[in-house]
């Protein structure tokens, strides 16, 4: 099923952005801790090596989070440096 054109974005780099989502009709997103410990580790996981983050707030049925695109330099050595590493 394809993406609404209205809901991408090109990322530019060094740009800075306000990402957040939220659930519907107001149901819970994080109902423990440690399900708000799991989405951080995760989002470290996967995008820290993409993006910085200033700053990000998880409230129980939605999350809020301000980040900037690295630098191409910067992505496309750690692209090169993990590819190798496989």
């Amino acid at each position: 099923m394809p993406v609404p054109e209205k809901y991408l974005v090109d990322f530019e780099e060094a740009g800075i952005y306000h990402i957040y989502n939220r659930t519907n009709n107001n149901e819970k997103l994080f109902l423990t801790d440690e399900n708000r410990l799991f989405f951080l580790k995760r989002y470290r996981e996967i995008l820290s090596p993409f993006i910085d983050t200033y700053c990000w707030c998880l409230m129980p049925n939605h999350f809020h989070l301000l980040i900037k695109i690295k630098s191409e330099k910067e992505i496309m050595n750690y692209l090169k440096t993990n590819l190798l590493q496989r």
